[in-house]
């Protein structure tokens, strides 16, 4: 895309690291800013996702579910034997999403960084090449189960095949609520966890600097994006679990999901909410998980 510069208009990644990579991309090949007008659409954080009664016998031995808890239980040689007396579950199956295919994947290992790194402030390519980082996210992620194209795909997977196939995910939270009901009808409970350290994914609208675009085209585009931000399309957008961009449209009311499902975990509050890394780091990290996986 940012080598063509034409044709596409209007363009909606999932979230603003994303972003940023295009528009330094753009900015070095035709020496000109990417984005003419910017609006998020709908924001979501990233969430733990388990299945009830495995998150019960996690908790148990590990009282916070993070990053480290996580690595501790992938790193068990008897799986949930150690871990919980239960040796028919198997070995902990803890699902990450490809970040070579998925912004879900890529915003949890960023996320992992700020974690290991105890930071909110940008991740910088000096933090992602820090030494103790990257064996400690060698050795965590090399645990990871499945990866999974995309984030969506990896969510699906979870609720058709059950436990067999992940006992938690790291995943959107409007993914959970989307699937909280039909996974209760097919293997039992979801449980939510919110990461002490956190990211928004804004799914940011972008009309794009595209060469030879007309002005009919950009009325078009402008009034496309003010569609989506209306209190109808962003109402609809909460009923699939994403927190609205427009603040004139609420979130929290009897029919809300954070409502209806505050027994699973979910809650209006996210703790502290991190800074999207440097384009330079986001790639840097994709790197070191490209070497991680090829060895």
């Amino acid at each position: 895309m940012a080598a063509e510069g034409k044709g596409t208009h209007l363009w909606s990644p999932a979230s603003a690291t994303v972003r940023d990579i295009l528009a330094a991309d753009w900015q070095q090949q035709h020496g000109a800013k990417a984005i003419l007008r910017e609006e998020s659409l709908a924001l979501s954080p990233m969430v733990f996702i388990c299945w009830q009664e495995r998150y019960a016998a996690f908790a148990a031995k590990y009282p916070t579910m993070n990053f480290d808890t996580v690595a501790a239980a992938l790193n068990e040689p008897t799986g949930w034997g150690a871990i919980a007396g239960k040796p028919e579950w198997g070995f902990f199956k803890f699902g990450c999403p490809d970040p070579m295919a998925s912004n879900g994947g890529l915003t949890t290992i960023a996320l992992m960084g700020h974690h290991f790194l105890k930071k909110t402030q940008v991740l910088t390519t000096a933090d992602v090449m820090n030494a103790g980082f990257q064996e400690w996210f060698g050795k965590t992620a090399a645990g990871f189960t499945g990866l999974s194209g995309g984030t969506g795909t990896m969510m699906r997977e979870m609720v058709l095949k059950g436990p067999s196939a992940y006992d938690a995910v790291f995943a959107y939270e409007n993914l959970a609520i989307d699937y909280l009901k039909g996974a209760e009808g097919r293997w039992g409970r979801l449980q939510v966890v919110y990461p002490a350290l956190n990211m928004w994914s804004e799914h940011p609208c972008c009309l794009l600097n595209a060469e030879g675009m007309t002005t009919p085209q950009r009325d078009a585009a402008n009034a496309f994006m003010d569609f989506l931000l209306s209190p109808a399309a962003q109402r609809q957008a909460v009923e699939h679990g994403f927190r609205p961009a427009n603040p004139d449209v609420p979130m929290i009311g009897p029919d809300s999901p954070w409502t209806k499902y505050a027994d699973h975990g979910l809650q209006v509050q996210v703790p502290q909410v991190c800074a999207p890394p440097q384009a330079e780091a986001v790639l840097n990290l994709l790197t070191g998980w490209q070497r991680l996986k090829n060895r």
